[in-house]
Parts: C-alpha cells; structure tokens; sequence
C-alpha cells in the first residue's frame, strides 16, 4: 500500500469513531429523558375491572373518544398520542395490567397489540398504554416508550355474552403480549371471566326493551310516492330500503319506521330504549311522529294485536317506561349513556 491508501483508511477510522460517539452521546440524551419522564411514575394495578389509580399528585384521566384536549401543548420531541378508540368501563370491560420490566418502544408495543386486536371474537378487545408525559392511557404510538399496559375485553352486550372458548383467547393472547414484551401479568382462569360476562349479560337482558307503534292502512295499501312524501314530512331519513330513521341534531337515532309489509299497508315504528335519553321523551316524540303519519296516511294507529292506541294508552305506557329508566339509573346504565350504546347500540355506539 502507499502512504496515500493508509492516510484513506486513517481517515475512514477516525470518521467511524466520531460517528459511533456521536451516536452514543444522542443515546444518553434519549435515555436521560426517557428515565426522566419515567421518574413521574405509572398508575397501580388494575384488576377485576376496577380502576387504576393514577401516580400520586397527578390527575387519573380514562381513556376516552377523540383527541388530545386542543389547549394542551403537545411534546416537543414526539407527536401527541393517537386518539384512544377503547374506553375503559369497570362494569362493561376485564381489565388485565401488564408491568414491562423495562420501558419498551412503541413500535413493539404495537406489534404485540395485534395479537389482541386480531382475535376471532365476537367482542372488541384492546391493548392501551400509560402515557407519562400525557398522563393517561392510550392507544400505543410509535414514538413512545411504555412499561405500563392494559389488556382488556368486553364482556357482552346485547347479542353476545364472553364464552368460555374467546375468555381463553384473550387470556391467551394477553400472556403472549406480556412475553413479548417481557411484561408480568397475572392472568384470572377462565371461569372467572365467563362469571363476570355471565352477570353482565344477564343485567343487559333487564333492560333490553323496544317499544313499537303499528301503523295500520285503511281499505287498500299506500301509494308509494304519498308514503315517500309524508315519511319525509315527518322529519324520517331514509337508511335502508323500506326503512327510514328520526335523528336528533347530533345524528343519532331517536326512534326508526319500517314497512312491515310487502304490500305497504302496515308500518312499525319503533324505540329502542336503552339507547336513548330519557330527556329527549322518545315515546311522545315517537307518538307525535305516529299521530302526524296517521293523518297523512288516513291510517289508525295500533298495537301488534290490532286494538288502537289513543292517548290515555301512550300515557300508561309512558309511565311504565319512566320506572324502567329510574331501574336502568340504579343500576348504573342510564338510558342513551355512552355505557347504555356500548351495550345496546350499533353505530351509534361510537
């Protein structure tokens, strides 16, 4: 070689050399606040659905639906966490707590959280994360680092109740979570959360309740374009063939109308209780909405067996339906609650 290779190869040494300590002096600045924000601590243990007491000084903040709130200013060094698309409940969800024996990075986290999310069940599960600097769970981001995870399951809701085979899924799955990230988990048998979802599903049944109002045609069925236009009247939207719903100004549904029948002589409008207020009055607007179609229709209003439906029988009826949602209150599902749609609803749910 001559002096001028050595000299090359001199250089490329010392150039490896400082990019190796370069590296490692940005190393200890992540790790410096890394350990930093991790001094502020993570929430005790939550089990049996109970809820996670925060560090101490510091506000518990639940998961929860959309954002960061807007006036809070967001981490110079990562961007704010994602939005949170699972809500804790104590009553609707199996909580297991995963402790990290080291702060874990997001990406693996993430990884680790498809084992959860990609169950076959019938019920959602989620694997959220305590996030120090924001200080409360959510949805693991990329940017972050973690020891602290919850791994969770519904129970049930009104189609389905937690059986044996998917609570042996989720056991199973969070442990994998927990190995993969070198995390402790304490997981419950089996039979322990079939009981749970057992005794959740039979409170959903109390209080799984419609209400329907049958409009009845006269000597012959309705033409189809003065039936399009009084349901429109009546302040209907169409969302499916021969079926229309009445929203409130947020869009969620109040009460729905069907066609009961092929020959458009018969239609049902009916409330799904748990999932609406009881402040907004369903039954009366539902009634209001029913009287108006009625006259617009020339049809009667009446019960699934043929008798008419007057005033004096939505009354009766109203007050049987203002006990059952003092019952619902008691039990800690009010009507049209965000646990009531967990529970009851479809994609108003969300």
């Amino acid at each position: 070689m001559t002096e001028l290779h050595y000299a090359l190869i001199g250089i490329a040494v010392a150039l490896l050399v400082a990019l190796y300590a370069y590296n490692k002096w940005q190393e200890r600045r992540a790790l410096k606040r890394l350990e930093s924000s991790l001094r502020e601590g993570v929430g005790d243990p939550l089990a049996g659905g109970a809820a996670v007491p925060a560090r101490p000084g510091a506000e518990r903040i639940e998961p929860r639906l959309g954002t960061l709130d807007e006036g809070a200013a967001a981490p110079a060094e990562a961007p704010p966490p994602a939005v949170v698309e699972w809500v804790e409940d104590p009553l609707l969800d199996y909580v297991l707590e995963l402790r990290c024996a080291h702060a874990v990075d997001g990406v693996a986290v993430i990884d680790a959280a498809a084992r959860l999310t990609q169950l076959n069940t019938t019920l959602p599960a989620a694997l959220v994360a305590w996030d120090a600097r924001s200080q409360q769970w959510v949805k693991p981001d990329r940017f972050g680092y973690y020891t602290e995870l919850l791994a969770a399951t519904q129970l049930a809701n009104r189609r389905h109740a937690l059986d044996e085979v998917e609570a042996a899924r989720f056991i199973a799955a969070a442990q994998q979570v927990a190995l993969a990230l070198e995390a402790d988990c304490d997981p419950p048998s089996v039979k322990q959360i079939v009981d749970l979802a057992r005794q959740l599903d039979a409170l959903c049944a109390k209080f799984d309740v419609k209400l329907g109002l049958t409009l009845e045609a006269g000597a012959a069925p309705w033409d189809a374009a003065k039936l399009a236009q009084a349901v429109a009247q009546a302040g209907f939207t169409a969302v499916a063939p021969g079926r229309w719903a009445k929203r409130d100004g947020d869009g969620r549904t109040q009460f729905t109308l069907a066609s009961r029948s092929l020959l458009a002589d018969r239609l049902l409008l009916e409330l799904d209780v748990p999932t609406v207020a009881q402040a907004v009055q369903p039954l009366r607007q539902m009634a209001s909405a029913a009287n108006q179609l009625a006259a617009a229709l020339g049809a009667r209003i009446v019960d699934d067996a043929g008798r008419p439906i007057d005033a004096a029988a939505i009354d009766a009826i109203d007050a049987q339906l203002q006990t059952l949602y003092e019952a619902m209150r008691a039990e800690g599902v009010d009507a049209g609650s965000p646990r009531a749609l967990r529970l009851y609803g479809d994609t108003d749910a969300r």
